[in-house]
């Protein structure tokens, strides 16, 4: 099992409970979307499994990541994990990049940051490689553009292959189409299951149902509770999912 997370409650420190009794599963290269309206919890869970709760909050349980649990290991460890096993694919991609930097630098940035130096010109073969697996063409003038020269949609998979360049076997999206259109939404969900297909792992945060209807698995979560789980086909057009939606 990929990820593992069992029996897991989120509270303030003051002891309010955010989340409790979140439990679920993922395999490898199977796509689990978190379905919930605004407050439910959904992105709350995905700190927790990056360790980016912060010290207002409170995590218990299990988080196992190939067997490592993640809640009780040293952050110098945890540091060789997130960014290079689990990435986090932001949820505006207008914002996710330092509008001072071409786009090449930050992904340049990100590969060194856990893989050894290279020459330049090795990293941005690298670099060229990832985004035309993600369907981007005219690789030399992205790498060399600012973030403000592309396209949202365009930004989207740029984002999305900064966190493919060091191989991870998981990418947390928390609502990655809220800030695109119908179009590139569609467009996005191919990318992403076409990355399934090749081994990478997706946990997808959304309210977006026809994201949540290219997943394999749904969390259906409410007031920091899980309502209702199972394999896709079980939970469309279910009561609680509709209304999970809104």
């Amino acid at each position: 099992m990929l990820l593992n997370v069992k029996n897991l409650k989120i509270s303030f420190a003051s002891g309010k409970s955010v989340a409790e009794d979140i439990s679920f599963k993922i395999e490898k290269g199977e796509m689990l979307s978190i379905v919930g309206s605004s407050g439910a919890g959904k992105t709350t869970v995905c700190r927790a499994i990056m360790g980016l709760l912060g010290s207002d909050f409170k995590a218990e349980g299990s988080i196992s990541f190939n067997n490592t649990e993640l809640l009780n290991i040293p952050k110098k460890d945890l540091l060789k994990i997130y960014g290079k096993e689990i990435c986090l694919i932001m949820q505006n991609p207008m914002t996710a990049f330092n509008p001072s930097i071409r786009i090449g630098r930050q992904m340049e940035k990100t590969y060194l940051k856990h893989n050894v130096k290279l020459p330049k010109a090795e990293i941005f073969k690298k670099c060229e490689a990832v985004l035309q697996n993600l369907g981007l063409s005219d690789t030399k003038r992205i790498l060399k553009s600012y973030p403000f020269a592309l396209s949202g949609g365009m930004l989207q998979r740029v984002m999305i292959a900064t966190a493919l360049i060091n191989n991870p076997q998981i990418l947390i999206a928390d609502e990655a189409t809220t800030a695109i259109d119908a179009c590139n939404r569609i467009e996005l969900m191919k990318v992403l299951r076409n990355l399934c297909k090749q081994g990478v792992s997706i946990l997808f945060v959304t309210h977006d149902l026809y994201a949540a209807a290219n997943s394999d698995k749904i969390l259906v979560m409410d007031k920091g509770k899980v309502i209702e789980a199972g394999r896709t086909e079980d939970i469309l057009n279910t009561k609680e999912l509709l209304n999970a939606a809104v």
